[in-house]
């Protein structure tokens, strides 16, 4: 078997093991932070996170093409530091910073690998209520399809699945990503929180 094989037959398998726990990876630390509201440092071996609670911003020291790893890191393995007076004044200035809900997406995107958000379910009738700004986030190779999809016709994943005639893991990892990112919800029961 090839090596794309391997790695296709791999993310299959995992998009029918069920789901994953946020909490357990990046995104967990993270919303640890934004709940707190405090402004803190969150690193790991090969990247550091500035996370600017109140104003919904962070900067990431970290290459783009490092990010996926980082988001797929246990969440033990993060060192969370809050900043001081000091080191807030001399935080970055506003035109390094992004969008808070760009770093939940990017952070539930790759460390879904196929599978969906604890909280999420196949048969949720997902409503895309925002559409993510493809120009600045890592996508799915068929994210555009399934944004105008979920946002004009709000469709189970299982549907969307069909519909589109696309892996079932990829529609698990943009669910899940628009979910944490608060960009998409369960119109068929009460959400359960990102």
């Amino acid at each position: 078997m090839s090596k794309a094989a391997s790695v296709g037959a791999s993310v299959t398998a995992l998009a029918t093991e069920g789901s994953f726990d946020p909490d357990e990876f990046l995104f967990g630390v993270i919303r640890r932070v934004v709940t707190a509201r405090e402004p803190a440092m969150v690193s790991a071996p090969g990247g550091t996170l500035h996370i600017y609670p109140a104003a919904g911003e962070y900067v990431a020291d970290i290459a783009a093409a490092d990010l996926a790893e980082l988001c797929r890191r246990p969440a033990n393995e993060f060192k969370v530091k809050r900043f001081s007076e000091k080191e807030l004044a001399n935080a970055p200035q506003a035109e390094r910073r992004r969008n808070i809900d760009e770093l939940l997406w990017h952070a539930a995107l790759y460390a879904s690998q196929g599978r969906l958000a604890r909280g999420c379910r196949r048969d949720d009738v997902v409503l895309l209520k925002h559409w993510p700004n493809f120009t600045r986030l890592h996508n799915t190779l068929n994210g555009i399809r399934l944004a105008a999809l979920l946002t004009r016709y709000p469709t189970s994943v299982t549907l969307a699945h069909h519909l589109l005639k696309i892996p079932v893991s990829e529609v698990n990892e943009f669910y899940s990503a628009a979910h944490a990112a608060g960009w998409a919800v369960a119109v068929n029961r009460k959400s359960a929180p990102a």
